[in-house]
């Protein structure tokens, strides 16, 4: 239950925690007016309701402006075809002196398939190009309109068969994880028997399903450009640790360099996690000014679990600590980086 006092405005965070579905939001009898998503104040828009999808976040302001009762809040699965309405969450919005129950069926949602909605809202949510940010200039100071790409990663999500068992796969290659960590294999050992550097495609496809453990290299301050491409039944989300994504397009059906011209530069929003609709492609622009090892994964738990995941390193040769800090001496080491340092065959 949500309390509010009759005529105040709150500002609610909605947060998709799940690990497998997106849903959408909406207040019985009430609009909200989006302002904020993962840390970046959007464009003010009044909505009925909101599809969040899985790792987003997003902040909205609820006006209490209604007669003074108890009225339903309400998230259900979208782009799902789900009909078992016990997974459907509900709660209440309690004005303080309200004596009477909510009633009557719960708000209706846009229908759980309609992808032009969905899409088009999520085209709709766009940066706050003037307000401060918590910073003396304002957001619209960092933009890419006139950047320069200098990579771009095309990453296929598909579920194949590797070794009689199904996998999630990027490009055909199903992560591995190796028993060394990938960033103590870089410091200590350059990843040598680890893994090998830039070994799988980042723009195309590798011509076998592979069990393999992908690294690539990413430019250190420069602009990646990355397409996700979902070719699976169902919704996929993507985050990227260290950055956020310049969210600039979505498309249908295959990505080629001609969709750039349909790329919002102008306000893209900026956030941590990004949705993939089924069948379809997502781009977003990132600044690699973060050295590192850097894991780009599917925000869907089986997926992830199940190999949809790589690694971007991002390296600086400048030993400079203010940059990346070195380990600390009392770090725990475990497989090939131990046995470098104590001489001992310890894989």
């Amino acid at each position: 239950m949500i309390k509010m006092l009759a005529g105040k405005t709150y500002r609610l965070r909605i947060s998709n925690v799940g690990t497998a579905l997106s849903f959408n939001f909406r207040i019985q009898n009430h609009r909200m007016v989006l302002v904020e998503t993962e840390g970046s104040y959007t464009q003010q828009i009044e909505l009925n309701s909101l599809d969040v999808h899985v790792g987003q976040s997003y902040s909205v302001l609820v006006t209490a402006d209604q007669l003074e009762s108890d009225y339903y809040i309400v998230a259900t699965p979208t782009q799902v075809e789900i009909n078992d309405s016990d997974i459907n969450g509900v709660a209440v919005l309690h004005y303080s002196d309200s004596e009477t129950p909510a009633a009557g069926p719960l708000p209706a949602g846009p229908h759980p398939l309609d992808r032009v909605f969905s899409v088009g809202q999520a085209r709709s949510i766009r940066w706050n190009m003037t307000t401060g940010a918590g910073r003396p200039n304002p957001q619209g100071t960092f933009n890419v309109r006139n950047v320069t790409i200098s990579q771009t990663f095309v990453l296929r999500s598909s579920k194949e068969t590797i070794r009689g068992f199904a996998r999630y796969t990027v490009n055909n290659v199903s992560y591995m994880t190796p028993q060394t960590p990938p960033k103590l294999a870089d410091y200590y050992a350059n990843g040598s028997g680890v893994y090998r550097l830039d070994a799988f495609p980042f723009a195309s496809v590798n011509p076998e399903a592979a069990l393999e453990t992908s690294v690539v290299s990413g430019t250190h301050k420069a602009w990646v450009e990355i397409v996700f491409r979902n070719e699976q039944e169902a919704m996929d989300a993507w985050h990227l640790d260290g950055f956020s994504f310049y969210v600039i397009g979505f498309g249908d059906g295959e990505w080629a360099p001609a969709s750039r011209e349909g790329y919002n530069v102008w306000d893209p929003v900026v956030r941590s996690t990004v949705q993939v609709y089924p069948g379809g492609w997502t781009a977003v622009l990132a600044y690699l000014d973060n050295p590192g090892m850097w894991n780009l994964r599917s925000q869907l738990l089986e997926n992830w679990y199940l190999g949809e995941e790589l690694y971007v390193r991002v390296y600086d040769a400048d030993p400079n600590p203010a940059k990346e800090l070195p380990p600390p001496g009392n770090l725990l080491l475990c497989g090939r980086p131990l046995s470098i340092l104590t001489n001992q065959n310890h894989i």
